[in-house]
């Protein structure tokens, strides 16, 4: 009697490792591939050139999904796994979504706050770059007002000499 929790896969091995001489020699077209652990396992090489074996190392990562999805003794077992399991991505999905939306909600709060801080800087550099022109203005109006200032003073200090060296001139005649 088969025990009623045997998976299918389970029971597609037993029948792979029972002794089939009979099957073995009307099927003479199927290569013999030894299993694991028997004395004649091949080579890296051979099994890499050797179709079947490929074959196997692909089907291999397969079959424990296989064995989930094909669970023949126990269909409601199964099918309540499954559930179970896409429930479970489901939700790791949904949690993986949130957090995503929580990261895109920070980013583009921190990106309008680097808005509003380039702009802040932008306004800043503006209204130093008008301070300076001010300056400059206010600099190039400073040196005409000296100079005017500067020759002026030289035209009455020149006035003066004049007006000195007259008198000068003039004294040391008028006794």
């Amino acid at each position: 009697m088969k025990n009623v929790s045997e998976s299918a896969v389970d029971r597609l091995i037993e029948l792979a490792l029972e002794e089939k001489p009979a099957r073995a020699a009307a099927d003479h077209v199927l290569e013999t591939v030894p299993l694991p652990g028997e004395p004649g396992l091949p080579s890296l090489r051979e099994i890499e050139h050797n179709p079947v074996w490929r074959a196997l190392v692909q089907i291999g990562a397969f079959l424990p999904r296989m064995a989930r999805v094909m669970d023949l003794g126990n269909p409601v077992q199964s099918t309540t796994a499954l559930t179970n399991e896409v429930r479970q991505s489901v939700g790791a999905l949904e949690n993986a979504q949130r957090d995503l939306r929580m990261a895109v909600t920070e980013q583009t709060v921190e990106l309008k706050h680097v808005e509003e801080t380039m702009t802040k800087t932008q306004e800043a550099a503006e209204r130093h770059a008008s301070e300076l022109m001010e300056l400059g203005d206010d600099v190039r109006s400073m040196r005409t007002l000296v100079k005017t200032a500067v020759g002026t003073l030289v035209g009455v200090v020149a006035v003066l000499a004049g007006l000195v060296g007259y008198l000068v001139w003039k004294l040391p005649h008028v006794h």
